[in-house]
């Protein structure tokens, strides 16, 4: 899904989604990892929901995503300079 509809461009930064890992399984909770995901519209969430439930065929069920976003190993040195 993501190959053939990439995620927005964020004030000239690409949104880029690492990987998808299914967290729990009632309700189903999934998990995206990647940079700059605070910024994700809600609209590109929803894609990804209607994906899943397409592909797994889980129509009429709650599905919900949660976003984790790694830290910059430089940000710190970055601040003490």
């Amino acid at each position: 899904m993501i190959d053939s509809t990439p995620p927005p461009a964020v004030s000239g930064r690409r949104i880029k989604i690492r990987y998808m890992t299914q967290a729990k399984a009632r309700p189903p909770h999934f998990i995206v990892f990647g940079n700059q995901l605070d910024s994700l519209p809600t609209s590109y969430e929803r894609f990804l929901i209607n994906g899943i439930r397409e592909t797994f065929e889980l129509k009429g069920v709650p599905i919900r995503i949660s976003k984790r976003t790694s830290q910059n190993p430089y940000e710190s040195k970055r601040r003490r300079q």
